[in-house]
């Protein structure tokens, strides 16, 4: 996470404004800022609303892509989550199971995502990385594996 750190700071400099200020301006508060820029993880929402705000991609902002490419205010969608996930293991050949286990996934993930539990950072992270695919494709900003 010292990737999203590094980010996150640099764009904080670049907007050259203050923490209050930027809270205001882009709706995530000061003490949120404040304790990202300590190494907490924003959630999906908060990541969104940060990558809206900034016009960087979610991937971007936690090192995931090099571009900076902006998806104009695209909100996000959880709904079709667990099928864009389980037809990248199709793709990949492989199983929850197994992918569980290779990348320090709980292997009872899938089982909680399907009855509505939300998937963290981390484990977007984790599957983007490792399926060759990005958070936005994950989270339904964008419609490109």
């Amino acid at each position: 996470m010292e990737k999203f750190i590094d980010i996150l700071n640099d764009l904080i400099i670049d907007s050259k404004l203050s923490l209050r200020k930027l809270a205001e301006a882009s709706g995530v508060s000061a003490n949120q800022y404040s304790r990202y820029l300590k190494g907490a993880i924003p959630t999906i929402p908060v990541a969104v609303k940060m990558a809206n705000y900034f016009k960087h991609s979610v991937d971007y902002l936690f090192g995931l892509a090099d571009e900076e490419v902006y998806i104009p205010k695209q909100d996000y969608d959880l709904s079709k989550f667990v099928d864009k996930y389980t037809k990248l293991l199709d793709m990949n050949k492989t199983t929850h199971w197994k992918f569980a286990k290779n990348y320090g996934l709980s292997e009872s993930s899938l089982r909680h995502w399907k009855y509505g539990d939300t998937p963290n950072i981390e484990s977007l992270i984790i599957i983007a990385t490792n399926l060759s695919t990005s958070i936005e494709y994950l989270i339904s900003r964008t419609d490109k594996i």
